[in-house]
């Protein structure tokens, strides 16, 4: 963090603590809670139908009676808006899977932030406003932790929220959901071994103190963001846990601010260094600068990747990696010679596909742009990539492969009720069908859908007489009997329809409309 965005940071905070200099003890104290007594304690004890909250050795003991439960119990004596909590806390999971950690800012049981530390070694923290829960982190593992002993601080200044767990950074958000609220102890069952026993899990808190000391809060934010006391290893540890949460600029940020301590240690310690960047976290700083749209960092990071080791599993990825960068860079030469080197290293799924259909339609290459949409089209069956490699193939002067796409696109479409793009289709089914009874019957059923019933008849009519000329003659299609046959009711020709919709059920004998349109129009006549 930048000096300046500290300062805001102070300043801000300092007007907030004005506004409030009377709310609860803020800019004042640090209370420390005792628990040798229930009186003394300032906890909110009590227990429910889900929990038991009670005193015990020193310590604040929560039982969970349920599965899948999460509960607290708060301190009753004041709210804060800046503060430092720091927290001594046991996890017992009772051979179950479970959680504990400290709820901040509750403004009430609808509204507050929760940060827990799991019994699997995972730490999350979650917004919760009117009832709406938001991960600010998800699931993020704790290093060096032995599953059951918890030492957390957590610093809030302003909307700034840093988290130090077992006297490590863990993490750090930005976020102005609850500006201020009381505290409290947490815990969550995810998992009982034995759900026919007393607990399902139980968490102790052994120390609690809230710091509300305008000094004593200042000094601790300004030791928890200085970059000198922050392990890269953690920064990378959250890094992905926002890129699994879909915050490519949180994770990316991350991963700068990782490479730069890295960076920095070494070169404390040697006088000549080169930057240490492993191929996982370049492939990872790759993939969210694409997906950010920053292409040309994308390149650096997977040029460097490629630089290290080809024969990795990161080496494998980043060949599709670059291939996609490249696409999105324009950079069809390059493409083509990058696939006619490293042909077997590339993984040929449909992006790879797709992405050879567009760079050797770019490079005026038809016909091998049309057979690599037509491996598209095999992997997916979409009316797009028929499309495109009817157009190759029509620009490489072949229309009988081009039609035959265009058909199939068409049929997709239809199928799709995909109006839009069966538009689109239309003059060149006109153009290259004229005599091809499929593409009649394509025109025919667009104009019925079009309402243009006339048409749609004369279309009909066109693809039967087609189809009949045709040897060996292919199949009738019942969808163009059925709705040939609305049209001749629609126009009075109620025996014609009848005619048309008993062929339609017998080509389509399992399908039920058509039999109950045939029964419909019988009872009429």
């Amino acid at each position: 963090m930048s000096a300046f965005s500290k300062r805001l940071i102070y300043a801000i905070s300092s007007k907030i603590r004005k506004i409030n200099k009377g709310r609860g003890s803020a800019g004042k104290s640090k209370l420390i809670i005792d628990f040798s007594k229930i009186k003394k304690s300032s906890f909110n004890i009590k227990s429910e139908s889900s929990y038991n909250a009670y005193l015990s050795n020193g310590a604040l003991e929560l039982g969970l009676k349920k599965p899948n439960c999460i509960a607290w119990t708060d301190v009753s004596v004041s709210e804060y808006q800046d503060h430092i909590i720091e927290a001594k806390f046991r996890i017992n999971s009772l051979g179950g899977y479970s959680a504990a950690g400290i709820v901040f800012r509750i403004m009430d049981e609808d509204s507050y932030y929760m940060a827990l530390v799991s019994s699997k070694g995972f730490f999350r923290i979650d917004a919760v406003k009117d009832n709406s829960p938001k991960a600010l982190i998800a699931w993020t593992e704790v290093s060096d932790f032995d599953g059951t002993n918890v030492n957390m601080s957590i610093i809030t200044y302003g909307t700034f929220l840093v988290f130090v767990i077992n006297g490590k950074w863990l993490g750090e958000v930005n976020d102005d959901s609850i500006a201020f609220g009381g505290a409290g102890f947490a815990a969550a069952s995810y998992e009982a071994k034995d759900e026919s026993a007393e607990y399902m899990c139980k968490a102790s808190l052994e120390k609690i103190t809230i710091d509300t000391r305008v000094n004593a809060l200042e000094d601790f934010f300004k030791k928890w963001t200085d970059e000198a006391n922050i392990n890269a290893e953690e920064r990378l540890r959250l890094a992905e846990t926002f890129a699994v949460m879909d915050e490519p600029v949180k994770a990316l940020d991350q991963i700068i601010k990782a490479w730069k301590r890295r960076d920095e240690a070494i070169s404390k310690v040697t006088i000549s260094y080169t930057e240490v960047r492993t191929r996982k976290e370049l492939l990872l700083a790759s993939r969210l600068s694409f997906r950010l749209g920053q292409y040309k960092e994308a390149e650096e990071y997977i040029d460097a990747l490629l630089d290290q080791n080809h024969n990795s599993a990161e080496g494998n990825a980043a060949f599709t990696e670059k291939l996609k960068i490249m696409n999105e860079l324009n950079k069809f030469l390059e493409i083509k010679f990058f696939i006619e080197t490293y042909s077997t290293k590339i993984n040929k799924d449909i992006n790879y596909y797709t992405i050879l259909g567009r760079c050797f339609w770019e490079l005026k290459e038809y016909k091998k742009s049309a057979e690599a949409w037509d491996k598209a089209f095999e992997i997916a069956d979409n009316g797009v990539y028929a499309v495109n490699a009817a157009n190759a193939y029509e620009f490489d002067g072949n229309k009988d492969e081009a039609l035959k796409r265009y058909i199939n696109a068409g049929k997709i479409f239809l199928n799709q009720d995909n109006t839009a793009e069966l538009a689109a289709l239309m003059p060149k089914l006109s153009l290259l069908g004229e005599n091809n009874w499929e593409a009649r019957a394509l025109s025919g059923k667009w104009a019925f859908s079009s309402e243009d019933y006339e048409k749609s008849v004369k279309e009909f009519d066109a693809s039967e007489k087609l189809r009949r000329s045709q040897k060996p003659r292919p199949k009738e299609d019942p969808a163009v009997c059925y709705l040939w046959a609305l049209v001749l009711y629609l126009n009075g020709k109620k025996k014609a329809a009848v005619k048309k919709l008993e062929k339609a059920v017998k080509l389509a004998p399992d399908y039920e409309l058509f039999k109950n349109k045939l029964e419909e129009i019988k009872c009429i006549l």
